[in-house]
């Protein structure tokens, strides 16, 4: 008898083992925060050479001129000088360029934005003495444009990066000869805010 009792308690102690009423349970809940770096990313041409469509060539019919000429050879009367020339299509002057998508910025900073100017260490493209010179630089977004603008960094995802345009004004007063003109410079510098 003592032992069929024996064979009862250890079995409603492994019963009683096994459910679910005896059985213990915890949980806890973590806070996760993340600390995200200051980071920025630049992307620019290193190199950009303009290539001009050429004009076409014209020939202006300044009218008709009466010159008055000596027995020895000599000339005087109306001559074609810069007052008295007649417009051409291509002037010499400044002319205005856009450069659509030459930067792109991304990255992380505490207001999402960024700064983004330009400036010009080098002026001047040379080819001999013939001279163009590079003045009013500007960077773009398509929201502002500046010396220096402030623009958004739309996090690291290359397919988000913000795309700016520059803006220049060149001079050809002073080129007198065709080619390539070197040496002239711009400098994007873009800065997390």
């Amino acid at each position: 008898m003592k032992t069929i009792r024996t064979l009862i308690i250890a079995a409603a102690l492994l019963t009683g083992l096994s459910s679910k009423a005896f059985a213990a349970s915890t949980s806890g809940t973590t806070n996760v925060a993340v600390n995200v770096p200051e980071f920025i990313v630049l992307h620019y041409y290193s190199a950009i050479t303009m290539n001009f469509d050429a004009p076409a060539a014209e020939a202006i019919d300044e009218g008709s001129n009466d010159i008055d000429v000596s027995w020895n050879g000599s000339t005087s009367g109306n001559r074609l000088d810069a007052t008295t020339l007649m417009n051409a299509s291509v002037e010499a002057g400044r002319t205005s360029v856009s450069l659509r998508n030459v930067w792109a910025v991304r990255g992380f900073s505490t207001s999402g934005n960024a700064r983004v100017e330009v400036t010009v260490p080098s002026a001047t493209l040379r080819n001999g003495s013939s001279e163009i010179t590079i003045s009013n630089v500007k960077v773009g977004d398509g929201a502002s444009s500046g010396q220096s603008i402030t623009t958004r960094l739309n996090g690291i995802s290359k397919d988000r990066a913000t795309v700016g345009d520059i803006e220049m004004d060149l001079d050809f007063s002073s080129t007198t000869r065709s080619g390539s003109h070197t040496g002239g410079q711009y400098t994007i510098t873009a800065t997390t805010i």
